[in-house]
């Protein structure tokens, strides 16, 4: 009589089985899987190393408005990397956040000077005196960021605005006209370019909200022409009716939205000259 074979005998038959036909379904080392099969699991990027660490570190501590711990994480890479023009630059704008001009000019010197194809640092040095209210010496470090990056929205923006405090309005026009055509939602954002501060402060806000409409009406744009002479209305401005007459204002003149604000302020003798300004 012949013995049965015990069950584990046939499950390890069947294990064996299964695992030869699971080895004949996979790819040899050098060929590609067929298609339809199961692809090699992508683990992701690299784990930083200490010096990427330090730098995200720094970042955070910047965007969290701890500037002084900031100060002492750039302060750390630099000894690392003492020529690093953009460790520099970023210690720099803590110091300006920390309204500590000297020191913050010191390290916008020595970024601008360490790349002198880096136009962020001459910006910024820039942007402290305009903080300090020294508006001449601002437009002379806007106009050089601008010669080294003339592409750089934020540049002209600033460039404009210490026109604009400087009473120069036609070249703060022109200078807005510049940032706009090369960042058309320049002045619909607050946010800081990165390693370029920007400062938006002015005063007699009237005139420089009609200026603004007056830009934006050369560039064609009537819902923001609207918006800002509505603006500017609303500041206490009394030269509005001059859109009316103003050539710059003749592409928009006759848009419902910009007649909406200036039939508020146009007077009824200047109405029929309203729709041919310059006439």
């Amino acid at each position: 009589m012949k013995c049965k074979p015990p069950d584990w005998v046939f499950l390890g038959l069947l294990l064996i089985a299964a695992t030869s036909h699971l080895a004949a379904q996979q790819p040899a080392p050098d060929q590609p899987a067929k298609t339809g099969q199961s692809q090699p699991i992508n683990v992701g990027p690299a784990p930083l190393g200490p010096k990427e660490m330090q730098e995200e570190r720094a970042k955070v501590q910047i965007a969290e408005k701890r500037y002084e711990a900031a100060i002492q994480s750039y302060q750390e890479l630099l000894k690392a990397d003492p020529k690093n023009a953009v460790f520099m630059n970023m210690i720099g704008i803590a110091y300006l956040d920390l309204s500590n001009y000297d020191q913050a000019k010191k390290y916008f010197a020595r970024s601008a000077k360490a790349d002198k194809k880096y136009s962020s640092p001459v910006n910024n040095l820039g942007m402290v005196y305009y903080h300090q209210k020294n508006f001449r010496g601002a437009i002379r470090e806007y106009q050089r960021a601008a010669i080294i990056d003339p592409d750089q929205a934020g540049t002209h923006s600033n460039l404009g605005f210490a026109y604009y405090n400087s009473n120069k309005y036609p070249e703060a026009a022109a200078e807005f006209q510049k940032a706009l055509e090369l960042d058309p939602t320049i002045f619909e954002r607050n946010d800081r370019a990165g390693a370029m501060v920007q400062d938006r402060s002015v005063t007699n806000h009237g005139l420089f909200f009609f200026t603004m409409a007056k830009v934006y009406a050369q560039k064609g744009d009537a819902a923001h022409c609207a918006e800002y002479l509505r603006k500017s209305l609303d500041e206490g401005y009394k030269d509005i009716g001059k859109a009316a007459t103003d050539p710059a204002f003749k592409d928009v003149i006759n848009d419902p939205d910009v007649q909406a604000v200036l039939v508020r302020v146009v007077p009824a003798e200047q109405k029929g000259s309203a729709t041919h300004p310059g006439a």
